[in-house]
């Protein structure tokens, strides 16, 4: 499950390719052909669609709450709300788009002139990089209450005392500050933007 964001009136260069509709039937080459072309159309107009999946939207949508109230961008509360599932809520125009884009570069350059890149939130899910378990009932109390819903987490990972061990752990809600600045890239091409 993920995030589609599609840009209301993006920039545009070139034309977009049409796939063929006996894609089936296409060789291998054929269809690798096509894709090269969508991405190289898609490459040349970042403001027409962003992806995230889920774990990785919430991270970008809090940075978003975080900035309407640091910078005072004057983004309502149904709009932010709205954001934050797939109901096509989202800016309406690129002036909008500027002023958000601008604030999340600020946040993202701060991240990486210390040296980051990801930051998470914390939601109240925890995890090993690795995937191969979900820390238990009773680590996630612990978790929990020394990093309170919603913050902001850059200092990734967190050591988790296990008896006489500790593992390394992050919420599970993290993203990529490059996939931020995908999404920064988005929205000073897309004249405004609906979450699907």
């Amino acid at each position: 499950m993920g995030m589609d964001i599609s840009g209301i009136n993006p920039t545009i260069i070139g034309d977009e390719p049409i796939f063929p509709s006996d894609w089936d039937t296409l060789s291998e080459k054929a269809k690798d052909y096509y894709r090269e072309l969508d991405e190289e159309y898609h490459d040349n107009n970042p403001g027409v669609y962003f992806r995230a999946n889920i774990w990785s939207w919430r991270p970008i949508h809090l940075a978003i709450v975080q900035s309407n109230i640091s910078m005072s961008l004057g983004i309502d509360d149904d709009t932010i709300e709205g954001m934050s599932h797939n109901s096509g809520s989202g800016l309406k125009t690129q002036k909008e788009c500027n002023a958000l884009a601008f604030a999340l570069e600020i946040l993202a350059d701060g991240m990486e002139e210390d040296g980051l890149t990801e930051f998470g939130f914390a939601f109240g899910y925890w995890n090993y990089r690795d995937g191969s378990m979900i820390v238990s009932e009773k680590d996630t109390e612990v978790l929990n209450s020394k990093y309170p819903y919603g913050k902001m987490m850059t200092d990734m990972p967190v050591k988790l005392a296990t008896g006489d061990k500790s593992k390394d752990v992050w919420p599970a809600h993290v993203t990529q500050v490059e996939h931020l600045r995908e999404f920064i890239l988005f929205l000073r091409h897309c004249g405004g933007f609906e979450v699907w």
